[in-house]
């Protein structure tokens, strides 16, 4: 199974001690909380693919990034969405025949 990429990006933070973002997902209408929504570390990327990390979850998301310094705090989380996602794939067709 094949699924197909939902690339994503965004604009870095201007702080200076950042190393990393953390992205968020929650089935909409949410809300995304720190605590309770899917999380993934993304390192220093600013891009990905959402299929990477949402798999074959489809629906309508709310979307959050988050940055993470050296001492290990977080930022306020910006949110985008809700966002319709749709990675699972279709049904086969039928059987093949031959002759």
């Amino acid at each position: 199974m094949k699924t197909n990429p939902r690339p994503f990006s965004f604009p870095p933070s201007d702080s200076p001690d950042v190393v990393g973002y953390r992205l968020y997902a929650e089935p909409a209408p949410g809300p995304i909380t720190y605590a309770a929504s899917e999380r993934w570390d993304l390192g220093p990327e600013t891009s990905g693919n959402l299929a990477d990390y949402l798999g074959d979850h489809s629906g309508d998301f709310l979307l959050g990034v988050s940055a993470l310094d050296a001492a290990g705090n977080e930022s306020d989380i910006a949110i985008t969405g809700p966002v319709a996602l749709d990675f699972s794939p279709p049904n086969p067709p039928g059987p093949l025949s031959l002759g």
